[in-house]
Formats: C-alpha cells, sequence, structure tokens
C-alpha cells in the first residue's frame, strides 16, 4: 500500500460521503426490525484495506475487512449508531450510520495513513504520497525501534530557511559543517558517517568526498533523519544516520504558492509553485526557486532550480511516479580565517574580511531523474520498482590554504586547487511487500534487490599565473593578485557497481509488543584509476588499475514493549559497514570501516500531532582511515560514540508549533588492538562536540481580533568541537537567538526574521585544522508570500 499524508482526503470522497449519509440520515425512521451493513475499506488510492478493525458502537459488534477490504456486519436493531474503523498504520476514523429495518446499507470508506510528521493537520482535499519514508513501510513510528527526527516544510517556511545545512539546525544530535562556502558535511551523534538521499535514493557524492554542494529547498516538503545505522535499508556508510529530503508531491486539488524574500547582505530569494489534477488520473506538481546573496563575506552565492513530478494511478492496481529535478548554482567560495594555535584569532583580523581569490569558483550543475511503479499483485501483496539517474557536475577552482606569515602581518595563498567532479550513478530498488497474518501475529515481510552503478570522473591540472601563491595583507588586503587560471593534466576515474539483497520483517505479536528484524548482503566491486590528458581532455596514456571488491552482511534486531497505547519502550541493535574507496599513492588499500549501534529508547504519542522521545546509544566504528593533506592516508583505529537525547515536536496546543532538543555525545578514538601505540587515542572525535541544544517555538493567535498574527523565537547551542584529531585546534562554544514575526491575512502573508538577535560573535565551521569560518552578524530577512 503506498503511503499517503494524514490528513489530506479527496474532496470528491468527501462530498460522496457526506451526501451519502445525508441522504440516509433524512430518510431513516426507527424500526424495531433488525437490518444489516456492508461494504468496502480501501486507501486512498483504491487499495483494498484488509485486517481493518470495525466496531458498531454502543452495541459491541465488530468484525475485521476481508483481503478484498468487505466487511458485513448482520441482525443489527434499527436505529443511529457511530462506526469506528482503525487500523496499524492508519488514522482511527468514526462516521454516523442509520441501520434501517429490513434492510442492507452499503458503505464504502476510505482511510488515511497515520503521518510521521507532527506538524499542524489541516484538512484539505490534497492528497500526498510520502512513498521515500524512511522506514519503508506503512508502519507508525511508535511501533518502531528507531530515532527519528523531521524538519517540515512549515518550520523551513518560518525559520526563512534557505539551506540543507540550517534546516539541520533544527533536528536533534545533528551537527551541520559547510565548507568552502558551498560543501555540506553533517555529524550525527558524533560520526561524521552518514548518507544523505532524495525521495528515498542515495546521493552518492557524499560518501565519495564526504561533502557536497545541495541547492536551494524551494521544492522540499520536509527533511527526514533517520539516527544510526540503516545500512539494512539503504545500503553501505550509513554510520550515524540518514539524512532523506522529500521533494513536494502531486495534488488532487489545486494548489498554488508564490514568495518572495529580501534581506541583510543584499539576500533576495524566490519560490513558486503549483500543483493539481489533469484529470482524475494525473496529477502534477512544479516548482521553482531563486536565491540569490552576497553573503556575510562577500561569498556570494546563487542558487537556480526547477522540479516537475507527475503521478499516474490508471488503474485501482496500478501507480507510476515520475520526478525531474534540475538547478544550475554557483558559489564565491570561502576558505574561512586562518587562526592561531589553540583556536586564537589573529590581532587585528576582521571577521568579515574573505581572503580568496577573486576568480575563486565552485559550479553545481546537477539533473536527476526518477520513475517508479507500484502494482498491487494481490490484496496483501505489493511489488514496487523505483529507478533513478542523475548527472552531476561540479566545478570548482579556488584557494583552499591560507598560510600566515611569521609576523602574522600577510596571508600567503598556498594551496590552490582545481578539479572538476563529473558523477552519474545509476540506481535501481526492487522491492516485494507481503502483509501476513498467522492467528494472533502479523507481519509485514519486505524483500528488496537493490543495483547501483557508478560512473564518476575527476578532472585534476595545472595552475598557473602571477596571482599564484600571491600573500596578501591581513588587513585591508587587495584581492586581486594577478591573473590565474587552470588546464586539465589528468583524471581519476572511479567505476563501482553493488549489488544488495535486503529482508526486513515487522512483527506485531500484540497490541503491546511489536518486532523489528532486518538482513542485509551487499557486494561491491569498484575500479579504481589514472590517467593522463591534454587540454582537450584526450586521454594521453592510460593508467593501472586498482580493484576493491568486498561483502558485507548488516542485520539489525528491536523490541518494542506498549505497555500503555501512547507509550513505546524500544531497544534495538544495527551493523554497519563502509567500504574503503581509498587508494594511497603506493597503490594500498585498506580494510571497509565496520561498525554497531546498540540502543535503547522511549517514545510517547501524547495525540496525533505531539510525541516526545528519548534515547541512550553507543556506537562504536573501526578501521578508521584518515585522509591527510597531500594524498597522505593515516588510520586512526577505532572510535566510540555514546550519549543519550531527548527531543519534543509538534503541537501541545491550538496554535502552538514546539521542537526543542538536546544532545549528550562522547565520541572519542580508542587504543588500537595491537601493541602499536596510537596518537590520538582517548581524544576526541572531530567536530563532536559533547553538547547540542536546538529549539523553536512558534505561536499563531487563536483570538479572533488578532488571529493570523504570530511570532517565534529559536535557540541554539553548541558546546566546543575539536578541528583536528590531536584535539590542538578547538572551536569554541556558541549559542544563538533567532526570533521571527508574521501576519497571515486569508491568502495574503507577510514575515519578519531576525537572525543572532543579540550579534554574538562566533565561529561555525573548519577546514584544513586551523582555517575558522565566521558565523553571520545579526541580519534580518522580510518575505512576502501568497498561497491558493
Amino acid at each position: 500500500m503506498l503511503p499517503i499524508s494524514t490528513s489530506r482526503l479527496s474532496s470528491k470522497v468527501l462530498f460522496t460521503t457526506w451526501v451519502l449519509l445525508c441522504g440516509i440520515l433524512l430518510k431513516a425512521f426507527s424500526q424495531h426490525k433488525n437490518g444489516s451493513l456492508e461494504g468496502r475499506i480501501e486507501t486512498e488510492i483504491q487499495e483494498p484495506l484488509p485486517g481493518i478493525s470495525i466496531r458498531l458502537e454502543p452495541t459491541g459488534l465488530g468484525v475485521i475487512t476481508q483481503a478484498d477490504g468487505s466487511f458485513k456486519l448482520q441482525a443489527i436493531p434499527a436505529g443511529a449508531y457511530t462506526l469506528t474503523l482503525s487500523g496499524i498504520g492508519y488514522e482511527v476514523r468514526q462516521v454516523q450510520v442509520q441501520v434501517k429495518a429490513g434492510q442492507t446499507l452499503p458503505l464504502h470508506y476510505q482511510l488515511n495513513q497515520k503521518t510521521h510528521e507532527l506538524s499542524v493537520v489541516t484538512v484539505t482535499s490534497q492528497r500526498t504520497r510520502s512513498f521515500s519514508a524512511i522506514n519503508k513501510i506503512d508502519v507508525p513510528l511508535r511501533d518502531l525501534p528507531l530515532s527519528t527526527s523531521s524538519v517540515s516544510s512549515k518550520t523551513i517556511e518560518q525559520r526563512g530557511i534557505d539551506d540543507l545545512g540550517d534546516a539541520m539546525k533544527n533536528t536533534t544530535g545533528v551537527r551541520s559543517n559547510n565548507t568552502y562556502g558551498g560543501f555540506q558535511h553533517f555529524t550525527i551523534r558524533g560520526f561524521s558517517n552518514f548518507v544523505v538521499l532524495i525521495d528515498g535514493v542515495r546521493d552518492e557524492r557524499h560518501n565519495i568526498s564526504t561533502s557536497a554542494p545541495n541547492t536551494n529547498l524551494a521544492n522540499v516538503e520536509r527533511i527526514e533523519v533517520l539516527k544510526g545505522p540503516a545500512s539494512v535499508l539503504f545500503g553501505h556508510s550509513a554510520l550515524g544516520g540518514i539524512i532523506n529530503i522529500v521533494r513536494k508531491q502531486p495534488t488532487a486539488d489545486f494548489r498554488a504558492n508564490f514568495s518572495a524574500t529580501y534581506g541583510s547582505f543584499n539576500t533576495r530569494r524566490m519560490r513558486a509553485g503549483a500543483g493539481g489534477s489533469i484529470n482524475p488520473k494525473l496529477r502534477y506538481r512544479m516548482d521553482f526557486g531563486v536565491s540569490n546573496t552576497d553573503g556575510f563575506r562577500q561569498a556570494g552565492i546563487s542558487t537556480n532550480n526547477a522540479y516537475v513530478a507527475l503521478e499516474y494511478t490508471p488503474t485501482r492496481k496500478d501507480y507510476f511516479y515520475l520526478s525531474v529535478g534540475a538547478n544550475k548554482d554557483v558559489y564565491r567560495t570561502d576558505s574561512g580565517i586562518p587562526v592561531l594555535a589553540g583556536g586564537v584569532l589573529v590581532p587585528g583580523m576582521d571577521l568579515t574580511t574573505r581572503y580568496n581569490d577573486p576568480a575563486d569558483f565552485l559550479k553545481h550543475t546537477r539533473t536527476d531523474v526518477q520513475f517508479r511503479y507500484v502494482r498491487q499483485l494481490m490484496a496483501n501483496l505489493k511489488l514496487s520498482n523505483q529507478l533513478s539517474y542523475s548527472d552531476d557536475n561540479i566545478d570548482y577552482f579556488s584557494t583552499e590554504e591560507l598560510t600566515l606569515n611569521t609576523r602574522r602581518d600577510s596571508i600567503t595563498r598556498s594551496f590552490p586547487y582545481y578539479f572538476n567532479h563529473l558523477t552519474k550513478p545509476l540506481q535501481n530498488q526492487l522491492e516485494l511487500t507481503y502483509d501476513l497474518n498467522i492467528a494472533k501475529v502479523s507481519q509485514k515481510i519486505l524483500l528488496g534487490y537493490s543495483l547501483s552503478v557508478l560512473d564518476r570522473k575527476t578532472y585534476n591540472g595545472a595552475i598557473f599565473g602571477a596571482g599564484k601563491g600571491a600573500t596578501i595583507p591581513v588587513q585591508n588586503p587587495i584581492e586581486n593578485q594577478g591573473y590565474i587560471d587552470y588546464y586539465d593534466t589528468y583524471y581519476r576515474a572511479t567505476d563501482e557497481t553493488v549489488h544488495g539483497i535486503y529482508l526486513q520483517d515487522f512483527i506485531r505479536f500484540s497490541e503491546k509488543i511489536k518486532a523489528l528484524v532486518g538482513l542485509r548482503y551487499d557486494v561491491f566491486k569498484g575500479e579504481y584509476y589514472t590517467d593522463q590528458v591534454d587540454k582537450d581532455r584526450q586521454v594521453t596514456n592510460y593508467g593501472a588499475k586498482s580493484t576493491i571488491a568486498r561483502n558485507a552482511l548488516t542485520y539489525r534486531l528491536g523490541l518494542v514493549y506498549q505497555p500503555i497505547e501512547p507509550l513505546s519502550i524500544y531497544a534495538s541493535y544495527s551493523t554497519y559497514f563502509k567500504p574503503s574507496r581509498r587508494v594511497a599513492p603506493n597503490g594500498e588499500t585498506f580494510d571497509p570501516e565496520t561498525g554497531y549501534q546498540a540502543e535503547v529508547g522511549s517514545r510517547l504519542e501524547l495525540s496525533s500531532k505531539f510525541a516526545a522521545s528519548a534515547s541512550v546509544y553507543y556506537m562504536r566504528k573501526d578501521n578508521q582511515v584518515e585522509s591527510l593533506p597531500g594524498g597522505v592516508f593515516k588510520r586512526v583505529g577505532s572510535a566510540e560514540s555514546k550519549g543519550f537525547e531527548v527531543e519534543a515536536q509538534g503541537n501541545p496546543f491550538a496554535g502552538l508549533d514546539l521542537t526543542v532538543g538536546y544532545t549528550f555525545t562522547k565520541a572519542q578514538y580508542l587504543p588500537y588492538a595491537s601493541a602499536e601505540v596510537n596518537p590520538v587515542a582517548g581524544k576526541t572525535a572531530v567536530l563532536a562536540p559533547k553538547h547540542l541544544v536546538n529549539t523553536w517555538l512558534n505561536y499563531t493567535v487563536q483570538r479572533k481580533t488578532l488571529k493570523g498574527l504570530n511570532a517565534g523565537v529559536g535557540f541554539n547551542y553548541q558546546s566546543e568541537a575539536f578541528a583536528n584529531s590531536a584535539n590542538t585546534y578547538v572551536l569554541p562554544s556558541y549559542r544563538t537567538v533567532d526570533v521571527a514575526l508574521g501576519y497571515q491575512l486569508n491568502r495574503v502573508g507577510i514575515r519578519a526574521n531576525v537572525n543572532n538577535l543579540f550579534n554574538e560573535r562566533y565561529f561555525t565551521n573548519v577546514i584544513l585544522t586551523r582555517q575558522f569560518y565566521p558565523g553571520a552578524t545579526r541580519n534580518y530577512l522580510l518575505t512576502l508570500s501568497y498561497q491558493l
């Protein structure tokens, strides 16, 4: 069954049902003879729903729907009743029915899947399918032994967010790290091993280079985060967690939105989108986003994207989904500022000064296509296939290393660097889902096969010109120190194929006890080589190939106990692996990273709109390899991360949107298992702060006189984090406060955001151990929006 949105029911279905019930009630009259009810329960896309509980209140009569979704209740005294429909993973629905003497009343209802997003629920005729949900099966989060967080489009709008890294500040346990002005990298629960998904499809760029640019969020519906290993479902390299970007979906009714934003640092944004039905079987969604800013340090950014999605349901059993996204972005790179040992700022250095060459740039062009087909083979058997392809081009030429001279009054652009990543992954996921009921035990079994074929070439070259290696003063520098350019001399090729077979079984033993079991086997093979080329990129000399072939078995086990309906207590254990793509200059390759996580936690759902969770975890990874400048690789052994986190999200009462989270993490390197001494043993892992706090509160006035007026306040805190494994350079702790004020009048809205309200001076990120990135000074945004 395809996942659908919590509150979005087709207007035609609502109207038809309403007319039917009103007609019954108008014609009904009391009699003493018996009548009966029969009907069918299905999903919003008209798939039958077996195993749904039907209760006729207050009689106590009840029945379970059959494989085709049908049900029948007989020998019912004439009169008015409440019919309650409920099932695992679906919203409870109650309807009023009138039973007539000697007659059978035909009924036809549809149920909405329970949402995992805890934002305010608005009842509309829109229908959205989150087929890319991170648990892959239509089971409520409260029934799963997992830790998750999410950032809704509502929060993105309220906070004026335009960047994936800024969005992650609203999740618990995630630290974002933007480098060189455009590359985004994340630490989750103290480890930097993560996988980014786009609508459930892996973005391999992050795994190869540990970071990659991502365009603006104009087409994003929400961002989901699954904490801990997810290799069982999504393949290798996900120890810290999964970040899944869910884009907006087609809608049954017409919807459109437009917004324009202006703010500090000459920030300009425009977003527009529309969706609706072309006919009853074909729906669409289109989104466009343009964003430009000169930047806090004159590291300008220009992002431009477009997105189209089509959804087609020719029959009750068939579902087609096609999406195409494209972006063309340009970043004026920023290498930060060099600091002294311990993270001490050089006297007299201005935090707003950018020391890069004016010729530096990062250009990112990407097109991705996804096609999904789902076939309901039987009432309890579903087949799905998701095929994806992307063409990604990252063109980069920038000053990377900035070196202070001995007198600390000038800086040398000591390492200009050029590369051009051309990445073309082809991926396919074939899955079979089977619902099985034996006695009182029910199961949801997922069997899948994934194929990933990656073709990547990275061009590098020689850099020349009078501006190469220029030295500029610390104070009042003249950026342009002469012409500088590059040409290609070689490329490094990465050709990888990964086959994965996986099985997941959700077992419902009773109302109080559930279990999740998962198993996956991956076959990884990569070929890596370097070919010399001329200035026209024609190969002049072929290099030797290095082959890395690895097989890995990963699994996860979890148990959930629910002593009372709102409360879930769980325990889980998951394993992980990450193939090492490192090939040293001497041809040496390395064993894959392996690891695991054990976790105990609880989740409390006080309503369908508000939930709180708490968890304690332990993670470990082995066989780490650290990349050092100059193509040198160093083994750093094992590391562990242990800690706990608490989080609350949702709408505790009308008008209030709330997200609050705290994470304590102690991540450190461990001694070598051998007699060899590990010099960083006991040191804190890189960019792994012990304390992370995130808070966002937004209240909309409910009183009639001020209805539409809303205000928000956000708070973020990070304790100190180390920039290198030796812990000799430290990013100091910092805290920021953001506020917002808005007013919604019918379809028109206006909103003002002020970020870093108290103008705190702080450093957000680091590259090359000793080059720190200052956080932006106090800044504002003003947004005007219109919605249909």
